[in-house]
């Protein structure tokens, strides 16, 4: 469920100072075309700024409808691309979320994965977060992998994978994991940056 814009500023002010250093099962979301001069690592502003992005939109999709305040609905941001998930009543609070997010400043693609139904149970948020603990376990500890700058979603069995990465680093995350029992689909929602040797890293 959302929550309210109090709780939600108080989190955003304790977050900035707590900030931490087989094609059937596969689909793609992926952004414009390859950049040129990749960021190898989410700087700190940017972090501040998903993080603002967040805020906001959860408070802005609570103040819109009365009818969110039961939906369960999750927004994501990084590296200003917005993924939302989880369930809401109707198409039109759906569609609803998304524009609210697409016109948050920073923001540059959004991507609306809300599902019209029910709020999900705690069983299926307790399988979700079993099967992210396994994805990111794999990548964190992979070689080639720059987690740094992959962040892993998982609702429904489904597998989001957003960040910035090249192609090869891509498919060699999506090898890693695919095989892992619970995983519905993988999504992956990518900027593509150019092949180069990178470090690997830990992700915020």
């Amino acid at each position: 469920m959302l929550k309210s814009p109090f709780l939600l500023l108080l989190a955003a002010g304790l977050g900035l100072s707590l900030l931490p250093g087989c094609t059937s099962l596969m689909a793609t979301a992926s952004g414009p075309g390859p950049v040129d001069e990749p960021s190898y690592d989410r700087p700190l502003s940017q972090t501040l700024a998903d993080i603002e992005i967040e805020n906001t939109a959860n408070i802005d999709i609570y103040k819109a409808d009365d009818r969110f305040h039961d939906s369960n609905v999750n927004v994501i941001s990084f590296y200003g691309t917005v993924l939302l998930t989880g369930q809401v009543a109707t198409t039109d609070l759906k569609t609803k979320a998304g524009s609210i997010c697409q016109q948050i400043s920073g923001v540059a693609h959004v991507y609306n994965e809300l599902t019209v139904a029910e709020p999900d149970y705690y069983l299926d948020r307790a399988n979700d977060g079993l099967i992210a603990t396994r994805v990111r376990s794999r990548l964190m500890f992979a070689d080639g992998i720059p987690y740094a700058r992959i962040k892993v979603v998982v609702d429904n069995g489904n597998v989001y994978l957003m960040g910035k990465i090249s192609h090869t680093e891509a498919n060699n995350a999506v090898n890693l994991i695919k095989n892992i029992h619970g995983i519905v689909k993988i999504i992956k929602i990518l900027d593509y940056v150019n092949d180069k040797p990178s470090s690997k890293g830990k992700s915020s």
